[in-house]
């Protein structure tokens, strides 16, 4: 056996055994970090939908601004879908809400019974103590580990009042194959860490790949490089 892997090793056949090597290894390489990134995307995902009630249910009034990087642009990602699912609910809640004049009752006692319901309605104690969308100022993402998908982006849009940055670097190799390799789809997608968020107005897409290299972690130190090319201002 020995003498057979050192000849194969002096061969053409080299370059196919090498190719076959790298996958697997790659493979192994996911699998070995499979349930932590797993878990950290539940959890981001988690935390974004509970960011986007608390802030919903607040009293404070001030516009808020959402700066995150890796999971941390992931869960404010997950914040501000919910804000726009909420946002969704609470016009619908207007439109049920908003008093309609009734042509012609037939009844005095059905009129009346109208008229109850709707003060009722009017007077319940909201869940939303605001606007959704009158919340959130400006947003900026880094690195962020989820899809470039319009309709998600769109939706995102909606409920920014301000600037919604994607910041990527498409030399951050550990994003794109933890996001490839994991895909139960195995269709190549792009991730918003990696590649910018086109066909969706409004939008920034700031490049940081001369600043962020092959290593994700390398967003945590340079942080305030990114927001001072976005634009952001950083103290």
């Amino acid at each position: 056996k020995k003498a057979t892997k050192e000849v194969l090793k002096q061969t053409a056949l080299a370059t196919l055994i090498s190719a076959v090597a790298w996958p697997s290894m790659i493979k192994n390489f996911a699998d070995m970090i499979d349930e932590p990134w797993t878990i950290a995307k539940i959890r981001s995902d988690e935390a974004g939908v509970e960011l986007a009630r608390c802030l919903v249910e607040s009293d404070e009034r001030q516009p808020v601004s959402l700066i995150g990087y890796s999971f941390g642009a992931r869960a404010v990602f997950s914040c501000l879908n919910e804000l726009a699912r909420l946002q969704e609910e609470w016009e619908d809640d207007r439109a049920k809400n908003s008093p309609q004049i009734k042509s012609s009752p037939s009844k005095n006692s059905s009129s009346l019974q109208n008229v109850q319901g709707l003060a009722n309605d009017i007077n319940e104690k909201p869940k939303i103590k605001r606007e959704p969308a009158s919340i959130i100022e400006d947003v900026v993402l880094m690195g962020s580990p989820t899809y470039t998908d319009r309709k998600a982006w769109a939706a995102c849009r909606r409920v920014v009042a301000g600037r919604l940055i994607n910041c990527y670097s498409r030399k951050d190799w550990i994003l794109t194959l933890i996001f490839q390799v994991r895909s139960s789809t195995g269709i190549f997608r792009r991730t918003a860490g990696t590649y910018p968020v086109e066909d969706v107005a409004r939008i920034e897409n700031v490049d940081c790949s001369d600043l962020v290299g092959g290593s994700h972690g390398d967003y945590c130190m340079v942080v305030h490089g990114i927001l001072d090319r976005a634009g952001f201002g950083c103290s």
